[in-house]
């Protein structure tokens, strides 16, 4: 008879917890929002521009050996990651040649934009000078600015600090990191002096320049992708800063993607080709690299 009590209470005490456990199963309490684990935050490495460098130290090898580089400065800024890369002796400066029109444009466009310059009465010799790289239109523009005491100016306000001037347009001497700084401030995001109307006069000649004078940095043949271009290209002669007898061939570019994203500029400078073809032969193989390496992301 013990016995026999004993399991029903047993039975009892199961069918209760039985019970219960089906009451929390149908009936459950809300979990509380603060009760929910915190996720762990997770960080996003930085890029490592190093190991991804369009110029890596294989191709520069290759590069000077089959165009026999000897003097020379690149520089080229990765837009979307930031990276600045560069190749050659970086405190070696060079004659701007053509590209000095760069500076020249700068100072007439910040005239324009300060209303102390009608643009209607520059508007030819600028679309002259940067279109069509006219030697002449240059001078007058030149001279239109005050020559080297704006480009003195221009110098301390753009923050290029390796830029000299040394007579004309043409001999002031400087390096491919400056003049990527410069177009960067002059056509690109980068803050300066420049406004954005005066900026996008200088964007849009320097996209429609000669396609004959278009090479080093402008030979970029991405389907749809934008160019600004500007190059400078001369025989040293007897007379000229040294090396006399050979080729001045120096390049700078803005690309923009085909959703006007900006990607990267690249600037080269260089005094030492014994013919123009072998000096932009070398600058165009700097573009198709960048093309097939910052181009395919």
């Amino acid at each position: 008879m013990q016995r026999r009590v004993t399991v029903f209470g047993a039975a009892i005490v199961f069918l209760i917890f039985l019970l219960r456990l089906l009451a929390g199963l149908l009936n459950p309490e809300p979990i509380s929002v603060d009760s929910a684990p915190t996720p762990i935050p997770v960080a996003t490495p930085a890029f490592d521009c190093a190991a991804n460098t369009p110029l890596p130290q294989t191709f520069i090898d290759a590069w000077v050996l089959e165009f026999g580089a000897v003097d020379f400065n690149a520089t080229v800024i990765d837009l979307v990651e930031n990276c600045v890369y560069s190749m050659g002796e970086a405190a070696a400066v060079f004659p701007t040649a053509s590209t000095g029109k760069l500076l020249v444009a700068t100072g007439v466009l910040e005239l324009v934009a300060g209303g102390t310059l009608d643009y209607a009465s520059v508007e030819s010799d600028l679309n002259l000078t940067i279109t069509e790289s006219d030697n002449n239109a240059a001078d007058r523009l030149f001279d239109v600015i005050g020559g080297n005491d704006t480009v003195i100016s221009i110098c301390e306000r753009y923050g290029l600090t390796s830029t000299t001037t040394s007579g004309a347009w043409g001999t002031i001497l400087t390096n491919s990191v400056d003049q990527a700084n410069l177009l960067n401030q002059t056509i690109g995001t980068q803050t300066s002096a420049l406004p954005e109307a005066q900026r996008a006069i200088l964007r849009d000649l320097l996209t429609r320049v000669n396609p004959a004078q278009a090479w080093g940095a402008g030979n970029v043949t991405i389907p749809d992708w934008t160019i600004a271009v500007k190059n400078g290209w001369y025989l040293s002669v007897p007379g000229d800063r040294p090396p006399e007898g050979l080729w001045r061939i120096n390049t700078l570019g803005y690309t923009w993607d085909q959703t006007s994203k900006p990607r990267w500029i690249f600037t080269g400078y260089s005094n030492t080709w014994e013919t123009q073809e072998r000096g932009i032969s070398a600058w165009n193989s700097i573009s198709t690299q960048l093309s097939n390496s910052l181009g395919v992301r």
